[in-house]
């Protein structure tokens, strides 16, 4: 008799501790206010957002503190939408809101949402249809998350640039931006199976539906790889906020998502060339070998050949390395055996290149006459380190890019560079590719770590396109939800 009552209170506080640790909505509890676009529901454990941006594209936030975060300027260009006309209706067990193209049909006891097409078909639902186990939003510690329905024949596309599946029904996918780890350089630039150079956290249903998970921390996609009946979505910290976005076809999901994030820009036209990259003879380990001659005969050689090159960029090796962050820096010094840069642009030009560029890191360095280091900590325009005052460009702010423009990239935009490859976009608060900088930690950093890769390239995109007063074009590594503003990303390393 002790051991079944010691079981059965063993029994209980398992239950309570689960119970503890992983919190839903509740059960309904009242409309709290209508007002244009939005509807603010309260439950009892949370207060949700439903926005209806259009009559296809629905925007759900929930919190369990009944705050909401401010509506940020990185990731999402359009928060301001035209009226959109529904109808609302309400019963003891649900409320039904109807657009023009969808219908939501939110239930009671307790909280789901569940999307239908305007004639009735079932696209999304948070009730597990094989065992009426009701799912949607929780949170758990910070983790916040949704859990949904994965209907049968359902498969999922997207997620960004991925080495591993292009279909990831029945997989597991971890989004937080950096180079793969694990695995030596010499055997395939790291592990390109855990390569997030571009996370997106979106995704489109070949049941017609996109969801964009609108949070910048570092997130983990479950589509049916623990449990075959439903799919999830859960972040570290932040806002569970979410666009859902029907198609019903892809091309129209995608131009949802790209209204909320922001339309992909003309390229110039020649851009839509052969882009050539070099390391000006000398690569890793050979920069002596270095010259501005060596540029040049490489592009006349491909004009000989009549191979029609375009735009060409100079890797790395064009610049000093520097005293403090060695390769993963820049000073915006030319190496010594580079003797006449501006020459050297005049005749690849003179060549008929349309484009030549040069490639950075967005850390800051002391060089052998520049001091830009010493200078950018002065005036407060690197981000701020736990143990010293920075190295990072702080991109985050404006101040800080028109001083970064004006005293660095000028320097070889005035010569004649008209765009930069703005490399290691993942280095600010995760490990560099060239060294063991771990750049800015602490709170908020994971989140600031996903945004800095859209700060650093619509940095050169906007200034370079403005001062070249041409189509903008910026050549970069990393990106996140958004980072097509500011074409174009290269395909890691």
């Amino acid at each position: 008799m002790k051991y079944k009552s010691l079981t059965f209170f063993c029994f209980l506080l398992f239950s309570t501790c689960i119970a503890n640790a992983q919190k839903t909505t509740g059960d309904f509890k009242k409309i709290h206010s209508k007002k244009g676009n939005e509807i603010k529901i309260l439950t009892k454990n949370a207060s949700i957002i439903i926005e209806l941006c259009t009559p296809t594209i629905v925007r759900v936030r929930t919190s369990w503190n009944h705050e909401f975060s401010e509506n940020e300027p990185w990731m999402v260009s359009n928060y301001n939408w035209d009226s959109v006309e529904y109808n609302l209706n309400e019963t003891e067990n649900e409320i039904i809101i109807l657009t023009d193209a969808l219908k939501l049909k939110v239930n009671k006891k307790p909280f789901t949402i569940d999307f239908f097409d305007n004639e009735g078909t079932l696209l999304s639902s948070e009730t597990n249809k094989k065992t009426n186990e009701s799912l949607g939003a929780y949170i758990e510690n910070k983790k916040i998350g949704s859990i949904k329905y994965l209907l049968p024949e359902e498969h999922f596309f997207g997620f960004g640039e991925r080495m591993d599946f292009l279909d990831r029904r029945g997989k597991k996918v971890e989004l937080d931006v950096g180079r793969g780890i694990g695995k030596p350089h010499i055997i395939g630039a790291y592990n390109v199976l855990k390569a997030n150079y571009s996370p997106i956290p979106f995704f489109m249903s070949t049941k017609g539906y996109g969801i964009f998970f609108h949070n910048a921390y570092p997130t983990t996609w479950d589509m049916g790889s623990s449990n075959s009946n439903i799919y999830s979505f859960q972040a570290k910290d932040g806002e569970l906020d979410y666009y859902f976005i029907y198609g019903s076809k892809f091309k129209n999901i995608l131009d949802g998502y790209t209204s909320i994030t922001g339309k992909s820009p003309l390229l110039p036209k020649f851009a839509l060339g052969l882009h050539v990259g070099t390391y000006s003879g000398g690569t890793w380990g050979h920069e002596k070998n270095t010259s501005t001659d060596y540029v040049v005969n490489l592009v006349k050689k491909f004009r000989e050949l009549q191979i029609p090159i375009d735009i060409l960029h100079l890797d790395s090796t064009w610049r000093n390395f520097g005293k403090n962050g060695g390769k993963g820096a820049t000073t915006f010094e030319w190496r010594d055996t580079f003797k006449n840069p501006e020459q050297m642009f005049s005749d690849l030009y003179t060549l008929n290149l349309n484009m030549v560029g040069v490639h950075l890191r967005p850390r800051f360095d002391n060089g052998k006459s520049l001091r830009l280091l010493d200078k950018a900590r002065e005036q407060g325009f690197v981000y701020p380190e736990e143990n010293n005052s920075g190295e990072f460009v702080n991109f985050f702010n404006d101040k800080a890019v028109d001083w970064w423009w004006e005293n660095g990239v000028m320097r070889v935009a005035e010569q004649g560079a008209m765009f930069l490859k703005t490399d290691e976009g993942s280095a600010f608060g995760r490990k560099a590719n060239e060294s063991n900088k771990l750049g800015p930690q602490g709170k908020g950093i994971k989140a600031l770590h996903n945004l800095f890769p859209l700060a650093y390239a619509k940095a050169p995109y906007e200034k370079f396109q403005e001062y070249n007063k041409i189509r903008g074009m910026n050549h970069t590594r990393e990106g996140y939800a958004g980072i097509q503003r500011y074409p174009f990303i290269f395909a890691g390393d």
